[in-house]
């Protein structure tokens, strides 16, 4: 799960950076770096969408193996 955080921390900070730069290349008038900036803001978002998704689905899975465990019954010998 450490993997998963970092990897949300580093993805929020480059959509933080991405805006900013569209923002800056679009004052500028430089439309190369904003179409490019909005370009990666949308990659970006997708990949955090998907991590979401994945982190939940862990989260589930292990929820859902904690309450199976204690109705599992051990054969006697």
């Amino acid at each position: 799960m450490l993997k998963y955080f970092i990897l949300n921390i580093v993805l929020s900070l480059a959509i933080v950076f991405l805006v900013y730069s569209g923002f800056e290349g679009y004052k500028a008038g430089n439309m190369l770096v904003t179409g490019l900036s909005i370009a990666f803001l949308v990659v970006l978002i997708y990949l955090r969408v998907v991590l979401s998704k994945r982190v939940r689905a862990l989260i589930q899975e292990k929820e859902s193996g904690k309450k199976q465990q204690p109705t599992v019954k051990q054969k006697r010998k």
